[in-house]
């Protein structure tokens, strides 16, 4: 039988800044990233309001409900008090309560939560009463640096520890988890539960939007999940879906920042070149556009082989990816990438414009003595200080390296 546990990841980072800022705060991000559980559990306030659909207000302190009349008389005299007063789903409340916040003194300290994302960027434009009000905390998912911290009490080998912790990144999946279960079986039971999931994870962000406008924003999670992660591809792939009138980047630049912005994919650029690439933030995401594209399974049910299948295809390009990621991220510095005629570099870490490590992941469960050699060929093919060749688990390779560091997760949990 399964352990089954409850998890809790500290966000250390995510919990002092919201702890630090004095000033009036606006925290929102894509559904179910942890932004009301992160508030509710790990900072101090006087109360707590959750703002329903029909516009009823629930006290979290104490479970009542108020009319919007009442709520803000209490919240009213909270500010004059100098309380700190959590507001989450505000955007339910409309201008007049904009007006309100507008209007009001500005002491105490509000905090406001929306998953509404296209809202939240208008609230604080140019022409918006909450201008200059409210400093911005935007809540992505979790890092892999904050997972594997969380899993280290767990005795995993060093593999189960780097792919648990990539999928623990996306919150919702924290239920998921058991400890004598492997990575790749609860990701395939994750994306098996995620048909209807995944497609309103992502909706939300667009609630605000014309339908036409919705349809671009999930065709480039599409396309960039099969594949086509420069923007030429992808308007090459929105204008054979006929949803842009002319195969055209320039067109769809700002639906990409747009995603950019609210961490929905990031920008990679490749160094030396005027080119990027982009990648879901979100694994979970990622294999399910991809598995949609490739198999329909928001139409039928995939059987247990093609589950098996999409994830091990997947899995080592995620790490890749999340790799690169982690180490800029504990060392401070700005990931790209390095494409070549004749071969590419995983990662291309820089501090300003030095490369500070130069990275390739070799993800597969035997590492030969001629994938050591290749590393250190292409690691050598660079500028670098250092060269890191990371693996799943670097006690068990025989072969060993004087060209170039073979690193696991293990070099970098202090």
């Amino acid at each position: 039988m399964a352990v089954i546990l409850t998890m809790i990841i500290q966000r250390p980072y995510e919990t002092e800044k919201i702890r630090e800022i004095r000033k009036w705060l606006m925290i929102y991000g894509r559904r179910k990233t942890g932004k009301s559980f992160l508030v509710e559990n790990f900072t101090e306030y006087n109360d707590y309001f959750f703002v329903k659909r029909d516009r009823t207000i629930i006290s979290k302190k104490d479970g009542s409900l108020l009319s919007y009349d009442t709520f803000i008389e209490v919240l009213g005299r909270g500010i004059a008090d100098d309380k700190t007063i959590v507001v989450d789903e505000f955007h339910r409340l409309g201008d007049a309560f904009f007006d309100f916040l507008h209007a009001s003194k500005k002491r105490g300290k509000v905090v406001l939560i929306s998953s509404t994302l296209f809202l939240s960027k208008r609230l604080l434009s140019a022409h918006s009463p909450l201008l200059g009000l409210f400093a911005e905390v935007p809540i992505w998912l979790m890092s892999l640096k904050d997972t594997v911290t969380a899993l280290r009490r767990f005795d995993l080998e060093k593999k189960s520890l780097i792919e648990l912790g990539i999928l623990l990144k996306e919150p919702l999946t924290v239920d998921y988890f058991a400890v004598k279960k492997s990575p790749r079986y609860i990701f395939g039971i994750v994306l098996s539960a995620s048909a209807k999931t995944v497609p309103a994870l992502v909706g939300d962000i667009f609630v605000e939007e014309e339908r036409s406008l919705s349809a671009i924003y999930e065709a480039i999670l599409r396309a960039i999940a099969n594949g086509d992660v420069v923007s030429s591809e992808i308007s090459s792939y929105l204008f054979s879906r006929k949803l842009i009138q002319k195969d055209d980047p320039s067109t769809i630049q700002q639906h990409l920042n747009n995603l950019v912005e609210f961490g929905i994919i990031k920008k990679l650029q490749v160094y030396g070149k005027n080119r990027f690439v982009y990648k879901h933030t979100s694994s979970l995401v990622r294999i399910f556009y991809y598995a949609d594209e490739k198999y329909n399974i928001s139409e039928k049910m995939l059987n247990d082989l093609e589950v098996e299948r999409i994830i091990q295809e997947l899995i080592p390009k995620i790490v890749e990816d999340c790799i690169r990621e982690f180490l800029a991220d504990i060392f401070g510095l700005g990931e790209t990438i390095v494409e070549a005629k004749d071969y590419d570099v995983d990662g291309y870490l820089l501090k300003f414009d030095k490369c500070e490590i130069a990275l390739e992941v070799k993800w597969k469960e035997k590492i030969t003595r001629d994938d050591i050699l290749r590393a250190e060929e292409v690691l050598h093919k660079v500028t670098a200080k250092r060269r890191l060749l990371f693996v799943p688990d670097k006690e068990k390779i025989r072969f060993k390296s004087e060209k170039i560091e073979i690193v696991d997760i293990t070099d970098f949990l202090r």
